[in-house]
Parts: structure tokens; sequence; C-alpha cells
């Protein structure tokens, strides 16, 4: 019993070795007014509000919101593989 449990203990934390990288990175580049942001996640501060051009080639979904730190109401929501312009002062990608 105790050699059982060592071995799935054992197994799962490789597995969690492997899934962890994965799970954080976002693939693919998101190009705000020509800027690149990469392969950053979560809440990404942009600057004062305003319009913005954005082409999300990345695998993540990307939500604009008008104030800072993505707080408040959303402004647009930008699927994967998407573009559009969006007013906006912070960006939360998921």
């Amino acid at each position: 019993m105790k050699h059982s449990v060592r071995i799935a203990l054992g197994v799962l934390s490789v597995i969690a070795v492997y899934v962890a990288p994965l799970a954080g990175a976002a693939e693919g580049e998101l190009l705000v007014d020509g800027t690149d942001y990469g392969g950053q996640s979560g809440c990404i501060d942009l600057g004062p509000n305003a319009p913005r051009k954005f082409k999300n080639n990345s695998d993540r979904t990307v939500t604009i919101y008008m104030n800072d730190h993505c707080v408040g109401a959303a402004s647009g929501i930008l699927a994967a593989r998407g573009s559009g312009t969006y007013t906006g002062s912070s960006m939360l990608r998921s």
C-alpha cells in the first residue's frame, strides 16, 4: 500500500512539472498599437484611457477595461486570433 502511494505521488509530481509551465505561458504575439506584449498573461496596464488597435495572434482571450488594473466593466473582449479597435487603459489576457 505504501509503495503504491509513493508511486502515485511520484507520477503526479512529474506530471505537475510538465503541465505547470504550459498553463501560465500564452502562445503567440499580442500587439497593441504595434507594441508586442509577447507571452505576458494576467492584467497589463496600458497607460491613459484611449482607443487602441489590438491584434491578438495568441491562443488566449483578451478583455479590455476602461480602468487601470483590470477593474470595472469590460469595454471589449477580443477572442484568440482576432483584431479590432477598443478603448481602454488595461487588459486582461487569460
